[in-house]
């Protein structure tokens, strides 16, 4: 099944070791109701270390981080346009 959400492009990890030395300072600062969604070449979410370990084992990066848009955001992103 495939579904579409508004999202916000944060950054991109081009391999484990970048996500380890840059994740914190890349998606660290983002308040806890701001849900972060990191998702390999295939689609598929990473939300453990372990992910981005089976994603570099695989070929899967680069992994793109996005920072999900919230509902009560719709007029602010109307009011910028």
């Amino acid at each position: 099944m495939t579904i579409e959400i508004q999202v916000e492009e944060i950054t991109t990890f081009h391999n484990k070791r970048e996500w380890i030395n840059k994740a914190q300072s890349r998606i660290g600062g983002f308040r806890l109701d701001q849900k972060i969604l990191c998702v390999d070449k295939n689609g598929n979410i990473l939300t453990i270390g372990l992910d981005f370990m089976v994603a570099e084992d695989h070929d899967l990066y680069p992994v793109k981080a996005y920072r999900c848009i919230r509902t009560n955001e719709i007029n602010e992103r109307k009011e910028k346009k």
